[in-house]
């Protein structure tokens, strides 16, 4: 006698986020490691960070790198992102406007 998974996918009519997909394929689901393959060979470039800025905290290991600086609506800067992780402003940083 086999198992029958509870939750077998696709699900008619649903649609998956890649968060879903990502899970299910780290459980092994063959369907979804498929769409997920999918979506990387089709839209993964299209949504790779492009970093134009540098960063500017001195005391940051990775000072000088390229970055992702983003900012409030008053011009603050509110998170520099790494790419795959990020940090807050540096003190005099914070104080800076964007320009």
């Amino acid at each position: 006698m086999t198992e029958r998974n509870p939750h077998p996918h696709p699900e008619r009519g649903r649609l998956y986020t890649l968060d879903e997909l990502n899970d299910l394929a780290e459980q092994g689901d063959p369907w979804a490691m498929g769409k997920v393959d999918e979506w990387d060979r089709d839209f993964s470039n299209d949504y790779a960070v492009k970093m134009f800025d540098k960063c500017p905290d001195s005391n940051c290991e990775y000072y000088g790198e390229p970055v992702n600086i983003c900012y409030g609506e008053d011009g603050q800067v509110l998170d520099i992102d790494h790419g795959g992780w990020d940090h807050g402003p540096a003190q005099d940083m914070a104080q800076k406007k964007a320009s």
